[in-house]
């Protein structure tokens, strides 16, 4: 493929795709998600869509109001433009036609069935993927982690630049957050106030919905934003996911209101004591499981190994949960880590139930010498007790 010197495309990207499209006998790779969309095309769309072959040129599909645009942007792929939900549908199926005839062609012996790749995560609506099965009888559709995960798990040095723009923004939102922590002080009003703060410095969105949780509900690994106000004694974490230029940010940090109990503390002391352990064990060739093994070193060694939750840290980048994904896809407990892959160390609550819990994340670079934090945010979790709001 030659290269407009004008356009965003990633043409050496689409080339390393094709090349293992080929190796794996996939005829093409339907995007339907803005982060491979991103990737590879250096743009992203409300809608988007692209069929990349594994020969020839990648072909956009997009509304008609915008092909003037993606034109001026992109240059170099053909650009299929579509004016109704049954016409691109009508669209893509006839592309696949012409490809698995193209293939049949050049093939000795020609497949029974055309096999065509798609993410099959967060971002790719079910029921396109559902839709795309029924209208595509004769194509076998198979997950494009196989292509994508090894050209995408190492970041280039921009990558890394610009997740390290986005937490520092992460940043910005927590400092914004723990000015606001004070008795009375409400979940909601922590979330909006923060969120502001990071649209104002550049996020334009976020990856997942801002966490601050308060007293038991702390112990959720998935939390939301607490209800009742926050009181004096109090945990409360705040977990938050700016994105900016597509790359995904993960902070974390436990607070509580004025000095913690014994029980409190023992869990505060005790996962920012695992977090330098497992930092250390991130180099190449290890994995979660082996991280997983330091952090629950530490905390058997303070008695705390009942409440130890497996998958320590996930992959991040254009998505906010990429390989290693542990908690989600088990076997991803045992995929070696590489050199410039970013990490998060802290993705699980060390929660004691009916009572709270403390978590501290963090996204981190691998690199032999152990994790190299993008941005360092201190860990400082006592906050001086207030009188109640208003």
């Amino acid at each position: 493929m030659t290269a407009n010197p004008t356009s965003s495309v990633r043409f050496d990207r689409i080339d390393r795709a094709q090349a293992l499209m080929r190796e794996q006998g996939v005829a093409a790779i339907v995007v339907m998600n803005h982060d491979d969309y991103r990737w590879f095309f250096g743009i992203d769309r409300a809608q988007p869509r692209a069929i990349i072959p594994a020969t020839g040129t990648s072909a956009l599909i997009a509304f008609t109001a915008e092909e003037e645009e993606l034109r001026t942007l992109l240059g170099g792929p053909e650009i299929m433009i579509w004016g109704s939900v049954g016409g691109q549908i009508n669209d893509v199926v006839t592309h696949l036609r012409a490809i698995a005839a193209e293939v049949t062609a050049a093939a000795p012996a020609p497949p029974t069935h055309l096999r065509v790749a798609m993410q099959q995560w967060f971002e790719t609506p079910a029921f396109l993927v559902d839709m795309f099965r029924r209208v595509n009888p004769g194509v076998e559709l198979v997950s494009s982690d196989p292509i994508m995960d090894p050209l995408r798990a190492v970041k280039e040095p921009a990558e890394i630049a610009t997740m390290t723009a986005a937490q520092q923004v992460a940043g910005i939102g927590m400092d914004r957050a723990r000015t606001l922590l004070r008795d009375g002080a409400t979940a909601h009003e922590v979330a909006t106030e923060a969120i502001y703060a990071m649209m104002r410095a550049g996020a334009q969105r976020t990856s997942t919905p801002i966490y601050v949780n308060v007293g038991r509900e702390t112990c959720m690994l998935h939390g939301w934003q607490s209800p009742r106000p926050m009181r004096t004694g109090d945990l409360v974490v705040i977990d938050l996911t700016p994105v900016v230029d597509g790359y995904c940010a993960n902070l974390a940090r436990t607070f509580v209101l004025g000095e913690p109990d014994a029980r409190q503390r023992s869990l505060l002391d005790a996962y920012e004591a695992l977090i330098p352990a497992v930092r250390d064990a991130m180099r190449p060739g290890a994995t979660v499981a082996q991280l997983d093994a330091c952090a629950a070193a530490v905390l058997r060694e303070r008695g705390l190994a009942e409440y130890h939750v497996n998958g320590i840290g996930h992959g991040l980048g254009l998505r906010f949960e990429e390989t290693p994904a542990s908690t989600i896809i088990p076997p991803h407990r045992n995929v070696p880590l590489q050199e410039g892959m970013t990490v998060t160390i802290g993705h699980p609550i060390l929660a004691i139930p009916g009572f709270g819990g403390v978590r501290h994340e963090d996204v981190y670079r691998v690199t032999p010498r152990g994790g190299e934090i993008l941005v360092p945010y201190p860990i400082a979790p006592v906050v001086a007790a207030s009188a109640p709001a208003g």
